[in-house]
């Protein structure tokens, strides 16, 4: 398996661009910036050009996501604001707010249901807000687990994701606890053990088996969803793990380091395939396409990054 490098899109934003998603089912990429905007753009030829500029997010865009159906997107924000928005009309569908000055994270929509639900990490709450779109209000917070039986302690969340078959969401800490949760009935499954520094990004693997974390203790770790238990950590980044994406096969996954540079993992061998040095600074996205065909990166130089995968 090898990633090669498409294009380099330089200057992609006018600072550190620290979020990325592609809708599903299409060739759309949005990128979120701390400029204060997000960008819409189309691969065309193996490029990417730029669809739309969305501006005035406020303080900075720390994460970006799109439905399961590709019709809307959101994005957080360090006033800790969620704005959503059309993705055919771009308009704004509505602005969820908290009270500032609490930081809003990672967001990830649901897969498909009877509701249009957004978890968003961060904000007051200190835990998972999940926000019900189509209402247009909020319709449960998801706690962090407390410490001890006698002793509560609030967890900033960082980073959240559901599994693919919407079972589960998982949330990391900036303690360094993920825990993962029940959809149906917000129960606390699992606190997965091992991490001790902000854990920045996670995913579930496509059949929703495993999770996979990126941490600040520059290590990736994969879990057993179903058991809570870690089964690998992986070392090789020099600093900080800031993103992680699984391939669409389940075959291999990615991670982006505050050492500039992008590594991909094998699954089968629990070991790195390679290593992308295109970033001169922080990568602080990565993520593959529906059809695993293209990962893209994003960094705080400002530029992102569009690979072929070969599997």
């Amino acid at each position: 398996m090898r990633l090669s490098l498409l294009q380099r899109l330089e200057d992609a934003h006018d600072d550190s661009v620290w979020a990325a998603a592609w809708a599903p089912n299409s060739n759309t990429l949005v990128t979120g910036s701390v400029d204060e905007s997000v960008k819409l753009w189309q691969e065309s030829g193996d490029t990417l050009e730029q669809q739309h500029h969305l501006v005035g997010l406020s303080l900075g865009v720390l994460g970006v996501s799109v439905d399961s159906s590709g019709q809307y997107g959101a994005a957080s924000s360090l006033d800790s604001y969620v704005t959503v928005w059309n993705m055919e009309d771009y308009s704004t569908v509505h602005q969820f707010t908290d009270i500032p000055p609490s930081e809003a994270w990672g967001l990830a929509f649901a897969p498909a249901g009877e509701k249009l639900l957004l978890a968003v990490a961060g904000g007051s709450s200190n835990g998972v807000r999940l926000l019900d779109v189509n209402a247009k209000e909020q319709a449960a917070t998801l706690a962090m687990p407390d410490v001890t039986d006698k002793q509560r302690k609030e967890r900033f969340v960082l980073s959240v994701a559901y599994s693919p078959d919407g079972r589960r969401i998982a949330a990391g800490g900036m303690d360094g606890t993920v825990a993962l949760f029940d959809t149906a009935t917000g129960k606390l499954l699992h606190t997965l053990d091992g991490h001790f520094k902000p854990v920045r990004d996670l995913c579930f693997t496509p059949d929703s088996s495993m999770v996979i974390t990126a941490c600040d203790d520059n290590h990736a770790h994969l879990y057993a969803a179903e058991q809570g238990e870690l089964v690998e950590a992986f070392s090789g980044h020099e600093s900080w793990v800031l993103s992680v994406s699984a391939h669409p096969s389940g075959t291999a996954f990615a991670t982006g380091s505050s050492d500039s540079k992008v590594k991909l993992w094998d699954m089968q061998t629990r070991t790195c395939a390679q290593t992308c040095s295109e970033h001169t600074d922080q990568v602080w996205g990565v993520r593959f396409r529906a059809d695993g065909a293209r990962l893209a990166s994003t960094s705080d130089d400002r530029s992102v990054c569009l690979f072929d995968f070969a599997g």
